[in-house]
């Protein structure tokens, strides 16, 4: 008998379906090297595909938290001073349990960022050793562009976000960079970084070809 896995991303494909060649895939990026973008347009071409929006889900779980009218913007604007050690967490355990339901029955990609830029410096929220080896990406994915760029993207539509410094992105897209490479090898994903600086369709082209999901 097949069975279905029913939550807000949708049905998730029956056992049936599970001979097709189906990835799960590890997003990742500074803000403003266009991952929204990214998974936007790739619900459009991919209909089926499911994506897990991170900072959505986290706002999400901050939701239901006594008296919280916190917003995407106070996300951006505020991270460290809203969220916990223990949000993430929570919000990591919601992932996993997304990750087992639909491994290899349908292409699920995680649009995440583990480093903030905050008041003092930056923040790392990484997975924990334990929960990184359950989820077990077969790709990983860093997007990357130059500071002018995002810079001006950022000044175009802040999204809560304040301006930084050059020198602030390189070390945001540095570090970011890092934590990709870091997941990369404790799981033995493949590892991508792509230009970022592309029209969004080229963009998307690029996404496909290297994690070859279909």
């Amino acid at each position: 008998m097949s069975r279905r896995f029913i939550c807000h991303y949708g049905v998730i494909s029956t056992i049936a379906e599970a001979h097709l060649i189906n990835k799960l895939i590890y997003l990742t990026g500074a803000p403003a090297t266009g991952k929204s973008s990214l998974t936007d347009n790739l619900r459009k071409r991919l209909p089926k595909a499911l994506i897990f929006t991170y900072s959505k889900e986290l706002l999400a779980w901050v939701k239901t938290h006594p008296g919280s009218n916190t917003t995407q913007d106070d996300l951006r604007r505020e991270s460290s001073s809203i969220i916990t050690r223990e949000d993430v967490e929570k919000v990591d355990r919601q992932l996993l349990d997304l990750a087992n339901s639909c491994r290899g029955r349908q292409n699920l990609v995680i649009d995440s960022h583990p480093v903030t830029i905050e008041k003092f410096g930056f923040r790392v929220t990484p997975f924990a050793k334990n929960q990184l080896k359950q989820l077990a990406p077969d790709v990983v994915v860093c997007l990357y562009a130059k500071a002018e760029i995002i810079a001006d993207r950022i000044s175009k539509n802040a999204a809560g976000r304040p301006l930084p410094t050059y020198s602030e992105i390189d070390l945001h897209t540095q570090l970011q960079c890092q934590m990709a490479s870091i997941y990369a090898l404790e799981t033995g994903a493949s590892l991508y970084f792509l230009d970022a600086a592309h029209s969004p369709e080229v963009l998307l082209d690029n996404f496909m070809d290297v994690t070859q999901i279909k």
